[in-house]
Formats: C-alpha cells, structure tokens, sequence
C-alpha cells in the first residue's frame, strides 16, 4: 500500500532504458522483441487508477470535480489503448493482477485510507456548500483513448475529490472481455506481492505506483512508475546512425537489488524500515540508522519485513486447502476484488468471521451513506454467499460483517443472515419486481430500464423507512443525468444511492454465478430464475453511466410518461400498507399520506406562526409538486 518518501529517496536511482521501438523492420531493435527483459507484468488497481488519472488531466476547466470524471466506458477503453499502444513498442503484457484477498491485519490501514477518503470528500462538501457550480449539458466532449498515452497534471479544482469508485471494476471488466482476459487474474492475495512473485521467476518488468515494490525481493526483475510511462504520438527520436527517425519507449527501471548493492545492503527492508517510523529524515540518516545492527524494535522490524516474504504459497497454504485454491482459481477469476475478498474469506480454514468492505461512492457527507439503500440486496447476496459455509459442521456461528459509513466514521457492523426460506421468498420477490419493470418499460433500452429499476428501489426505500422520497427535480434529474439549473449536492447523493443499488445488483448476480459453480448442489429454482434474469445485466460501463451519457441516451425519452408509470406501480405496492403516494392524476405525491383522513390534532398551548399547518406526528408537513 505504498511507504511514504521511499519514492522520493530512492526513486533518483532509476535507470533510463530504451525497452521497445516501433519502427518496423528496425534492426537495431528487433532483436529485442520477445526477451524477458520486454515481459510486462502489472499492478491492476494502480493501473486502474493511473488511467483514471491521466483521463482526467484532460478533462476541461469548467467542469466540477464531480462532472470531471471519466465515465467507466472511457476508463475501459484507456486501459485497453494503453495495453494496446505498449505492445506496438514490442513490449509483451504476460501478467495482469489484481486484489483478491488482503491480510486481515491491513484492516487498520484499509479503515484508515477509508476515513481519508471522506475527510477529502467532505472538504469538497465545505468547499462547494450547496450547489457545485456547473450546469450539465447534452454535449460534454468524449476523452479520447489516446490521452492516456501522456501523463500530465491534474487541474487543482479536479484534486478535491476522491477517485470514481468503480474504476478498479470497471477496467477489470474491459480486461475480461478483450484479449487481455487470458493475462488477467484476480488473485488470492495482493496484487503486488503476485507481480513481484513473477519478476523474481521469469524476468520481467512490473508496472505499478506502489513503492512496496523496492522492499520485494524481485530477483533480477525491476519495477516502472506507471505514472512516467509517455508514449508520445507522433514523436520521432534519433538513436544513432542505424536507427535514425525510430519511434522509441524509454522507461526508468527501479531494480530494487541493484539498488540495494550501490547503497550497501543486501536488500531495502532495513531501508524500508526506517522511513515507516513516523518522522523526517535524510536518505544518509536513513541508510546510517538502517545499518546499526542492534535495535530496541526488532519484533517490530520482523512484523514489518514478514509482509514482503514474496513467497505466494506460504500465504495461501496458511489460509486455503488445496481444493479451496483450486476452486477459487478458476471460479473467482472476475469477479470484483471486494466480493473476491469475501469469497476468499469464506473459503479460508479459520474464517469465524468475514468482513465487506464497501466503496466509497461520491455523496453527500452529510447525510446517510447512500448505501443504506441497497442495504437489503446485499443482505441477500452476503446470505447466499455463506450458505456453502454455512451448511458444513462447526460453521453454525459463522457471521459477516460489513464496513460501512456512518456520520464521518466507518463501523462493522454485523449483517442478519437470512435463512433460506428467507433467501427464496427474497429471490421470488426481486425476481418479480424486475420482471414486471422490464415488462412496463419493454420499449426502453434495457441498460436505461435498469436504471429505471433502481430508482423504483430507492423510492421504496424511502417508503419503508418513513423518509420524505426525492422531489420530482431529482427524480428527474437522476433519470436523465440533466440538472436545473445546477447541480446540487442532493442530485449527487441521489445518482450515487441508484449506483449502490445497481451496484449491489451485480454483486448478487456474480455470487449466484460463483456459488453455481462452486457447489455440487443445485441451486433452488427461485435462484436459478434470478441468476438467469441478472445475466441480462450489461457492463459496468453500461450499468452505470455518468450524466453526460445518460443525458445523451434518454433525449429523446417521455421522462413524463416513465415517472407515471413507475407512480402506479409504487401505488400498487403502498396499496397493501394503506398508504397513497399518487394524486388523483396519477403522479407521485411528495409524501406518503394514509387512506383514511386522520382526525385532526389537538390544540397546542405552543403559539404558532400564522398560516402555520397543523400536521400530525411524524408525518413531513411539506408536499412536494406532483411529477409532470
């Protein structure tokens, strides 16, 4: 997970080397094309991110922070353009890792980064107040692939907001379906330590932005910053006589044992070490101090260096049974790293108990997670999850417990596994809620009905929570990603609660596919029905699209004549609970009111404001307009 100012120490100490030419029938270079030396293996979160930045450095000014950000189908397609462009260098992409299990002592650091990812979300929220500044148009301008071929700075207005939270699993996804898909694990342990595990065997090159990669033992391997990567287009340089006008790739190699040896240590550990203790100081100091061989902390330094062991089958070995591993090897290949890491869990000998983490999805702070609203789904899908477990001797107290915001703190908080009586009447009901959604929305494009389904979601929701649903603006708004004539922090909390719930959505559709799998038992009929209706789920990159998109795909939609619909058919369902959520034109009131006419209050003593309402207890004295 990085240690900080190693980069800045040691990172002058990288070797500028031409890896590949693009100049076809180059002699000079040709002869290198297929060595180890030119194997690339990489980090996949940090490259997801690396692309995620870069794209963004080309975003326009006017933009906000929020509007900013590359859509998950630009993130797909720069990662593959990037992979695309390398090989074109002769460079050969042979490993593409990413996180699929991480070591329960790292909790601590993962919570930690959680938090800080708020603090800079919240601040933004300070900073922004009410509306964030921009209106959204029809006509934001496409990134084009080839920026990620330049890194460049990020616009500081851009630097306030943590990352899209989908970008790991949206660039996996890309991965999956293209011809990287064979070169792509998501791996039973940390991504860095199985890039590492590779250059110390077979040679190779690792890119990735993790300064962890100076304390592994890579052997004769070496490791490149994704961020100096620059493949410029176009750029011609001069390489001699033999070579004039060969379009070159220079990268700067970090290889951590040469490193070592030229500032007198066998490895970086001790190095390492030095700069994790919490204050200032100079390489020199650090190299003196790493060098002292007695040390009041050596339990410390042990607990710390057992981290860069990069030896993969003492980890796994340690956590996982022979037949789990070889399970989880062909079964979990794509599934998102979050829900890997609870699937590992499960599997691994000594799990009591197993813990989910959620993303941090870009919302308003100040309010509930925006994750409450699908809270509902992934009780489901964490119930389904367990049932293998479940079922074996001994497992009887198993529990999970997921990690979730709450105020501007992060708790576990344990999830009430359903029974399975309970997960079938859950199946039946969800799968009756999609089919009659995509039945009365049959002319919609299905990417946008399910978008319709989530809204349906939140909504009832709020129904069920006895909360004042959206007004008809952002109901609006999150249909057709359009705002007027701003975009206001409400708009974002209600587009990033439909996200949760598309998000969960595909979490439940992966665990029915992974526990098909996994088990030798059939599935029930209600799960199979599910399973079959969620592998009509498109993409990440179409699952949830940004604003500009979704403006773009429902122009020429009766927006109108969608909230209408959906107001009968949440009309239906409040019916049961002898509530009215629609008028008497059919069109969704702002709150829930009862059948029968309450009998009015009793007076107050309490003076009121003239013209004030009296409304009875717990019911919102405000009615919002009726949806048009």
């Amino acid at each position: 997970m990085g240690i900080p100012g190693l980069t800045t120490h040691l990172k002058p100490y990288a070797v500028p080397t031409v890896l590949g030419c693009k100049t076809a029938d180059c002699e000079l270079h040709k002869s290198q094309h297929g060595s180890p030396s030119h194997d690339i293996i990489i980090d996949g979160p940090s490259f997801a991110y690396a692309i995620y930045h870069r794209l963004i450095s080309h975003t326009t000014e006017w933009l906000t922070a929020v509007d900013a950000m590359p859509n998950y189908d630009e993130l797909g397609k720069g990662a593959l353009a990037f992979l695309d462009e390398l090989e074109s260098y002769g460079l050969n992409v042979e490993n593409i890792y990413f996180d699929g299990y991480l070591p329960t002592h790292k909790r601590e650091t993962r919570i930690n980064r959680l938090k800080k990812s708020l603090q800079k979300l919240a601040s933004y929220h300070t900073v922004s107040r009410k509306e964030v500044q921009s209106k959204r148009t029809r006509d934001r301008q496409s990134l084009p692939p080839a920026a990620v071929f330049q890194s460049g700075p990020t616009l500081s207005a851009f630097r306030g907001v943590p990352p899209a939270p989908f970008a790991v699993p949206a660039v996996l996804d890309a991965l999956s379906s293209s011809k990287y898909a064979k070169f792509t694990s998501v791996v039973p342990g940390e991504a860095e330590v199985y890039c590492a595990l590779a250059a110390r065997k077979n040679g190779g090159i690792i890119l990735s932005n993790d300064s962890d990669l100076y304390v592994h033992d890579l052997g004769t391997g070496a490791f490149v910053y994704l961020d100096s990567v620059e493949m410029p287009p176009g750029k011609d340089r001069q390489q001699g006589a033999n070579s004039e006008g060969c379009k070159l790739i220079e990268l700067g190699l970090n290889c951590p044992r040469d490193i070592a040896k030229r500032l007198g240590f066998s490895n970086l550990r001790e190095l390492a070490y030095q700069f994790t203790r919490g204050y200032s100081q100079t390489l020199p100091e650090a190299i003196k101090a790493a060098k002292k061989h007695q040390r009041d902390d050596q339990i410390s330094f042990s607990g710390f260096a057992q981290d860069y062991v990069t030896d993969t089958f003492i980890s796994e070995s340690k956590h996982f049974s022979p037949e789990a591993l070889a399970r989880l090897s062909i079964q979990s290949q794509f599934i998102d790293p979050r829900l890997s890491e609870l699937v590992h869990q499960l599997e691994s000998k000594d799990c009591h108990i197993a813990e989910a983490y959620l993303l941090g999805l870009i919302e308003d702070p100040c309010r509930s997670s925006a994750w409450l609203v699908s809270s509902g789904q992934r009780t489901f899908a964490y119930s389904i999850c367990a049932l293998p477990r479940k079922r074996k001797p001994g497992s009887e107290n198993l529990r999970i417990e997921e990690c979730n915001r709450r105020g501007q703190d992060f708790i576990m908080q344990e999830i009430s596994l359903l029974t399975e009586p309970e997960i079938i009447a859950y199946a039946n009901s969800s799968q009756n809620r999609i089919q009659t959604i995509t039945e009365t929305f049959s002319e919609i494009p299905s990417n946008l009905v399910w978008g319709i389904y989530a809204l349906f979601e939140v909504y009832r929701w709020y129904l069920n929570a006895d909360r004042t649903p959206p007004a008809r603006e952002l109901l609006k708004s999150a249909l057709t990603g359009v705002t007027h004539p701003h975009l206001t922090w409400e708009t974002t909390h209600l587009s990033a609660q439909i996200q949760a719930v598309l998000y969960s959505l595909r979490l439940i559709h992966q665990i029915l596919v992974y526990i098909a799998l996994a088990t030798a038992e059939p599935l029930p009929t209600s799960l199979r029905e599910l399973a079959t209706t969620l592998e009509k789920l498109p993409s990440l990159a179409q699952l949830i699209p940004s604003p500009f998109e979704l403006a773009s795909q429902t122009a020429n939609l009766d927006i109108g004549s969608v909230l209408h619909r959906l107001a009968m058919m949440l009309q239906n369902e409040a019916d049961h609970d002898g509530l009215s959520v629609i008028d008497t034109s059919g069109e969704l009131l702002n709150a829930p009111m009862e059948h029968s006419p309450r009998k009015k209050c009793k007076k107050s003593n309490k003076k009121k404001k003239k013209g004030a309402k009296v409304v009875p207890k717990g019911k919102p004295d405000n009615m919002f307009e009726m949806l048009m």
